[in-house]
């Protein structure tokens, strides 16, 4: 029976970890957009850190024409120890031209 709690307890594990690594890989996308639009680093890191859920680093990067988000996260398994992943994702923009008002 304890094998059955630990085999169920590694798959909800996975379960939250793909969804951990699809909110940063959602976090990054929306970083960059907001990047490429023209937000400043501080509005792009603020908003990707709060879609990337608790925990959330983000790095903006500016230059050569590029603007290079990264969004990590330390998750934490739903197994004995509590062992923990950490999963990232990049996403990276060309700044868009703002044609005058």
């Amino acid at each position: 029976m304890v094998a059955v709690g630990v085999v169920l307890a590694a798959l909800c594990s996975v379960v939250v970890v793909g969804v951990a690594q699809v909110r940063v890989s959602d976090a990054a996308s929306a970083g960059a957009r907001l990047a490429a639009r023209g937000e400043g680093s501080e509005a792009v890191r603020s908003a990707a850190a709060r879609l990337g859920g608790a925990g959330a680093a983000v790095s903006v990067r500016p230059g050569g024409g590029l603007t290079e988000v990264r969004v990590t996260r330390t998750v934490p398994l739903l197994l004995p120890g509590r062992p923990t992943v950490r999963v990232g994702s990049r996403a990276l923009a060309v700044a868009e031209e703002r044609s005058p008002p």
